[in-house]
């Protein structure tokens, strides 16, 4: 079940085109629209705990550092590298750095929770991330030093998520994580996004009310409580290998929505990342199972 709630993030992630590409037509900057994103999700999910459960809001402050890791650290982080790469870069080579994040997933967790690095999960990886470059190149290349850097950078803000919010996971439900990632980001990021802007172009463009709450939503909040909610469930490593099912979506998205021509080696390459998912969990099964065991136990008791 947390192999299905990953692959749904993953498949809203890669749907987001669809409401920021006409948000960036009426004029707001992808910073505004960051910031936009994460004060909405912050009252949504606000509301929500209010009327589902206020003892969800309850944190303690010695775990306040995590929700600023993967507000601040990770989602603004992110989101400001991913942006300043596609910049720099072409849309493909930026896609290609941002999904280094599951090696640096699969590191971290190694080291942090001590996560077994099967075989398995190895040839996994290097077959979907060999797919994800095969789907990114069957676009026109840019590259610049600095976007690599900005999307080294983009990867390494997206992989920390699953970092801060394993570690969140042992103490609080995924509604509660959510909330305090977005709040803080909320925070940080309305000081830098020129928010002063964002009255007159919502007024000039009314329609775009309509795609912030699309953006706010479906890309934005669903997706946060679905991947929050597998990690509970599935190691961060695998949850890493899963979530390259995003530029799969993105692509298709593209080819659907935009006309974009994904080539002979795009269609590869969504085949080649399919069959590592598929074969990642086929395979799962034969992994030896006891360091997963230890770590949900050592959860657990904590």
């Amino acid at each position: 079940m947390g192999e299905l709630f990953v692959l749904l993030a993953a498949a809203l992630w890669g749907s987001i085109s669809l409401m920021v590409r006409p948000l960036n037509a009426l004029g707001f900057s992808s910073l505004q629209i960051t910031c936009v994103r994460a004060v909405l999700a912050t009252l949504i999910i606000g509301v929500f705990l209010l009327i589902k459960d206020r003892s969800l809001f309850k944190v303690k402050l010695k775990h306040i550092p995590i929700f600023l890791g993967s507000g601040v650290i990770s989602f603004l982080f992110f989101n400001y590298c991913y942006m300043s790469s596609i910049e720099q870069n072409s849309v493909s080579v930026a896609a290609i750095l941002l999904y280094t994040s599951p090696v640096w997933v699969t590191v971290f967790s190694a080291i942090i929770f001590k996560e077994k690095v099967t075989v398995y999960k190895i040839i996994a990886l290097v077959v979907a991330l060999g797919g994800a470059v095969m789907l990114s190149f069957s676009g026109t290349l840019k590259i610049t030093g600095l976007g690599v850097l900005f999307g080294i950078g983009s990867g390494l803000g997206y992989a920390l998520y699953s970092v801060f919010g394993k570690l969140a996971a042992k103490y609080y439900k995924p509604e509660t994580t959510t909330f305090y990632t977005f709040l803080f980001a909320a925070i940080f990021a309305i000081p830098v996004c020129r928010v002063w802007e964002i009255p007159s172009l919502i007024g000039n463009n009314t329609i775009s009310l309509a795609y912030f709450a699309g953006v706010t939503v479906f890309a934005t909040v669903l997706p946060y409580i679905f991947y929050t909610l597998g990690l509970t469930l599935i190691p961060a490593g695998k949850a890493g290998i899963i979530a390259i099912a995003e530029p799969v979506v993105a692509a298709i998205v593209g080819w659907i929505a935009y006309g974009e021509a994904l080539g002979v080696l795009g269609i590869i390459g969504i085949l080649v990342v399919v069959s590592a998912l598929v074969f990642m969990e086929l395979a799962g099964g034969k992994s030896p199972p006891e360091k997963e065991t230890e770590s949900k136990d050592t959860d657990k008791s904590e």
